[in-house]
């Protein structure tokens, strides 16, 4: 079972490409993983993904700025539902980098008028 970000928990079989990946040290606990299925040769198969510690992905401005682009090009505006611990901060960082992508000029602005006022 795997807990989304989408706040649902999902049951997922257990795949040949899941103990692969875990034999390689992946998917561990903690791990973000981002899983899909795919057809190969008419064949379906769950594709899977480890993008490393979860709490280290918070980090990363490139992630969700990516994702915001995605999600804003198919008209989806992120939203923080409420949720606490990970998944909240998860929808915060995705919902700020949602308004970084829209309004870059204002985040330019903001991060500049707070490096002047470190100055100070």
């Amino acid at each position: 079972m795997l807990e989304g970000v989408d706040a649902r928990v999902h049951f997922v079989e257990y795949t040949n490409e899941m103990e692969q990946a875990r034999a390689r040290g992946e998917l561990r606990t903690n791990a973000f993983a981002r899983s899909r299925r795919i057809f190969i040769d008419e064949e379906p198969i769950v594709q899977v993904e480890d993008l490393g510690d979860s709490e280290a992905l918070l980090k990363r401005r490139d992630h969700f700025e990516n994702k915001a682009q995605q999600l804003l090009k198919n008209g989806i505006l992120p939203a923080e539902d409420g949720w606490g611990g990970w998944l909240g901060r998860y929808q915060s960082a995705l919902k700020q980098a949602a308004v970084d992508v829209q309004f870059p000029e204002k985040t330019h602005d903001e991060d500049r008028s707070r490096s002047r006022s470190r100055d100070r």
